[in-house]
């Protein structure tokens, strides 16, 4: 029998931070208990605040559904932005670690992952959170025109970005959950994704114009 660990309370809140203080603690949980399987009561408990208190803040439960995927937009952009930092614009190198920070990022996180990228409970509805998704997925294709050059189009860009989110996203969905267990070898996604991203790029790079379609 699966035993759930215990998450502590943290100390009581400023009224200012609750918003944020239950955000992070309903994360906590969605780690913990999976994304459709959470407590408000609990993070209530976790924040210090009655349970009344989150609905001064959110509409409902999905609305905090939403808050807590379109915080993990924004960590998860931060992250690729970092992994691209102080690095000439454009390397395959640069785009190679933003990949790693993807798959980390998931890793890491894989309940609010599972939340962004997931239909149940649904959160792609809503407007922010398709927002905070453009504004991560315009920090790859950002990179990649650097990579494909002032020549480039837009769309050229959008269409390369799409390739490597492609292999990247369904590399770290595996990873997560332990897919990659049926292959019987030892599977370092990191490198793979390295791996990947390379041939890709370099093909793009040997084959000028709209990759595969």
């Amino acid at each position: 029998m699966t035993t759930k660990k215990t998450i502590r309370p943290k100390d009581g809140y400023h009224h200012g931070d609750l918003g944020q203080a239950l955000v992070s603690a309903v994360r906590r949980l969605i780690e913990r208990d999976g994304p459709a399987n959470f407590s408000i009561s609990e993070a209530c408990k976790m924040a210090g605040v009655s349970t009344a208190a989150p609905y001064k803040h959110f509409a409902d439960k999905q609305d905090i559904l939403y808050h807590v995927a379109r915080s993990g937009f924004e960590d998860l952009t931060q992250a690729m932005a970092a992994a691209s930092a102080d690095r000439s614009q454009g390397q395959v190198h640069v785009i190679t670690q933003m990949g790693k920070a993807y798959v980390r990022f998931a890793l890491d996180h894989p309940g609010t992952f599972r939340l962004m990228f997931g239909s149940s409970p649904n959160v792609k509805d809503d407007p922010t959170v398709n927002a905070t998704g453009h504004t991560c997925f315009s920090t790859l294709i950002g990179e990649v025109g650097n990579h494909l050059g002032p020549d480039s189009s837009d769309t050229q860009a959008k269409q390369l970005a799409i390739l490597l989110w492609t292999f990247v996203h369904g590399a770290a969905s595996l990873a997560i959950d332990k897919d990659y267990d049926a292959a019987d070898i030892p599977v370092d996604v990191e490198a793979l994704v390295e791996q990947a991203s390379r041939q890709l790029l370099a093909r793009h790079d040997q084959v000028l114009g709209p990759p595969y379609w």
